[in-house]
């Protein structure tokens, strides 16, 4: 189900999945997640992209995982970035960029300085070793307090 959701998320973000959609569908069905638009969707050939997005929005709506708008799929990035520095999963100034990015999109103020916390941190990183451990160590804290306030 997780490589639907990524999938909802990029096509929300506007970008190109129709040829992607059918072969998830299918790793999806063998798996067990199942829904009638899901199974039509694994039958559909590369060519058939259109197709495939409306099928791939309809089935997410039958597995209870609707398709997100742009500011969900935006909130989402943040979440999957801040869920990797607390799992200690990737390079945290990389993430706290990617939060940072994700949140300048954003009109409202909170999100505003969510992301201008990780960027204020992301900076912190370039520092002396003594003070990139300080810093990650303020991410990974920041991280915690924003997945507490902003769950899924």
């Amino acid at each position: 189900m997780e490589r639907l959701r990524d999938l909802a998320v990029r096509l929300a973000m506007d970008e190109p999945v129709g040829d992607d959609l059918a072969m998830a569908a299918a790793h999806a069905l063998a798996r067990g997640v199942d829904s009638p638009s899901l199974r039509e969707l694994a039958g559909l050939s590369k060519g058939q992209s259109r197709e495939a997005v409306d099928l791939f929005r309809q089935a997410m709506e039958e597995l209870g995982s609707p398709v997100p708008d742009e500011s969900g799929a935006r909130l989402h990035l943040m979440r999957a970035a801040a869920a990797s520095i607390v799992a200690g999963e990737g390079d945290p100034e990389d993430l706290a960029h990617e939060i940072y990015w994700q949140s300048s999109h954003f009109s409202s103020p909170e999100l505003r300085e969510v992301g201008y916390r990780f960027l204020y941190l992301y900076a912190d990183c370039g520092a002396a070793p003594d003070q990139t451990v300080q810093a990650v160590a303020a991410m990974k804290h920041a991280a915690r307090s924003f997945l507490h306030d902003h769950p899924a």
